[in-house]
């Protein structure tokens, strides 16, 4: 047994050992389709070093991946262009999945330009097979990117009806009401929403989409990357507002419309201030 640090209480004459908790470790499940026996063999063996991913499966037909995904989840496929049956570029078109993808072709400037329409449907990274274990860590480290992204980030379907935000879950649609959001924030490529007594949360859905669809006459725009409830509005001045607490600036290019649409609220918004 072996024992990552000890505690000792000299007052009580008494030692004793406990063990470190480990950190979890994420695992990975890929697959590869490719129809040289050659490539497959290689990218596995590169893949040795990288305990935490397994490979479940090998195809030389691109039709029969498409059969075995309908059944089975993988996180990541290595995807071959010129195969006989279908070639990658069809095999993408098909996929009714999200997965991430890593194209790897020995045609690399052949099919470059088409590739590159692919890196906004979930392509991480497009590579030439000879230089595949060269790229290997860069690929790794930015499909774990692009994992972490997509298991916590949520797109939002937005159901103007009933004044909700439905987020498409994996077990479950969870649903917040327009009401009990306070703000929303884009921080980088992250739009946030703060919700009323819960945590926040992430989702993807760019700003001018939100703008859209929310309720002009009660989410404020006060500057570029910040939209406020007026329902949790506590107080303003004409370069700031309060928000359940917090204060925020106002940008200058909005403080000409935002400070007088306010002003006629003023009655309604601070009755409980």
């Amino acid at each position: 047994m072996r024992f990552h640090f000890l505690k000792i209480f000299a007052n009580k004459k008494k030692i004793i050992f406990a063990r470190k908790k480990k950190s979890k470790v994420e695992r990975y499940h890929y697959i590869i389709i490719d129809d040289e026996i050659q490539s497959q063999l290689k990218l596995n063996h590169y893949f040795k070093s990288y305990k935490n991913y397994k490979c479940k499966a090998v195809f030389s037909n691109p039709e029969l991946a498409l059969q075995y995904l309908q059944e089975n989840e993988v996180d990541l496929i290595f995807l071959d262009i010129e195969m006989q049956e279908m070639n990658g570029f069809q095999f993408l078109e098909a996929l009714q999945k999200d997965i991430l993808v890593v194209i790897f072709t020995a045609f690399e400037n052949k099919y470059s330009v088409e590739a590159h329409h692919y890196y906004d449907k979930e392509l991480v990274f497009f590579s030439n097979k000879a230089q595949i274990s060269y790229y290997l860590p860069k690929i790794i480290a930015r499909f774990e990117k692009m994992f972490i992204e997509k298991k916590i980030v949520n797109r939002v379907k937005l159901i103007s009806k009933n004044e909700i935000l439905t987020f498409p879950q994996k077990i479950n649609n969870k649903t917040i009401f327009l009401e009990d959001i306070v703000y929303i924030e884009v921080i980088g490529h992250h739009t946030i929403l703060k919700i009323k007594n819960q945590e926040e949360e992430i989702i993807r859905t760019p700003m001018r989409d939100l703008l859209d669809f929310l309720p002009a006459h009660i989410f404020f725009q006060i500057r570029r990357n910040m939209i406020i409830n007026v329902r949790h509005l506590t107080a303003f001045t004409d370069s700031t507002v309060c928000v359940e607490g917090q204060h925020y600036i106002i940008s200058k290019r909005n403080r000409k419309t935002i400070v007088p649409a306010l002003l006629t609220q003023k009655q309604e918004l601070l009755k409980n201030y």
